[in-house]
């Protein structure tokens, strides 16, 4: 904040809030942890208003919803015992699309089989099993970490989770459409998912008409959300309630164009800033009042 003495300053008593992102490609996870960051890799020198911090950062390419998404489907078809008809356990009963594998294996996220077919159309059939869902969903991740370290997952460090996060953008929109961005504890949150991803395809058009374009992605994404939260950047029933699912940060839209401009403001100095004026007073005052005149 710019103090009255003229000087930026650090607002006392501040709390630095960790960030979870989730995009279409990647999700990211930037937080201040509490002990010494030990992958270099992973560590980023902050310094904003004259204070320095040391933050815990990582950005997991492929692991975005659309991405993350893609990869599942490509695991159901590769482990169906049909080449050509494929049972999706997050997808609602009732549910049926056409999909082409030349769609499908379009992405370098996306391992393709050793003889693909790009001309074959498969049938994605749904059958609303939310534990069968989950269970494939974990399979897209490894979870396992090397002796004495810590890790997010696909062996990245991470240490511990700590403070405060803004979960926005994809974790946002999807708890938001399931009614769960107000500090719902885990246990109400799993039980909404649970039962969201039972309902009939019919039902779910009836009751949500307007968003029958992706609403059948809905509970894959709420169920990938919370796998990848608790068993990828290792949260749990006690810090899940440091997560705050929000798409707005004291009335400003959260994303990367706030980080950009944020990270602008590194260029703040600490020090009284100079009076610089661009022309002179005389200068100044014809221009005003040409701007004046042209407007009136």
């Amino acid at each position: 904040q710019f103090s009255f003495a003229e000087k930026w300053e650090h607002p006392h008593d501040t709390e630095v809030l960790g960030a979870l992102d989730l995009g279409g490609a990647s999700t990211q996870i930037t937080f201040q942890p509490g002990v010494t960051i030990e992958d270099t890799n992973t560590s980023v020198f902050f310094r904003l208003y004259g204070t320095n911090y040391s933050l815990y950062t990582h950005s997991y390419l492929c692991y975005g919803q659309s991405q993350a998404l893609k990869m599942l489907l490509a695991d159901l078809h590769q482990g169906s015992p049909s080449s050509q008809q494929v049972s999706h356990p997050c997808y609602p009963k009732g549910y049926q699309e056409n999909v082409t594998t030349a769609d499908l294996y379009n992405s370098p996220c996306v391992r393709a089989p050793s003889t693909p077919s790009p001309t074959q159309v498969l049938t994605v059939t749904g059958t609303g099993d939310p534990a069968v869902c989950s269970t494939a969903i974990q399979k897209l991740f490894n979870f396992s970490c090397g002796a004495n370290r810590t890790c997010g997952f696909n062996g990245v460090y991470q240490p511990p989770v700590r403070g405060q996060f803004f979960a926005f953008a994809g974790f946002y929109y999807t708890f938001h459409f399931l009614n769960l961005t107000s500090q719902q504890s885990l246990n109400d949150v799993n039980s909404t998912v649970q039962t969201f991803c039972k309902k009939h395809w019919a039902e779910l058009v009836e009751t949500f008409p307007q968003e029958k374009e992706y609403l059948h992605t809905y509970c894959s994404v709420a169920i990938y959300i919370l796998t990848l939260l608790l068993d990828g950047y290792k949260f749990n029933e006690h810090t899940w309630s440091s997560i705050h699912f929000s798409q707005q940060a004291a009335n400003t839209d959260i994303g990367w164009t706030l980080g950009f401009m944020l990270n602008f403001t590194n260029m703040i100095p600490t020090e009284a800033l100079e009076h610089v004026k661009g022309h002179q007073p005389s200068l100044w005052a014809g221009a005003v009042s040409f701007i004046v005149l042209a407007i009136v």
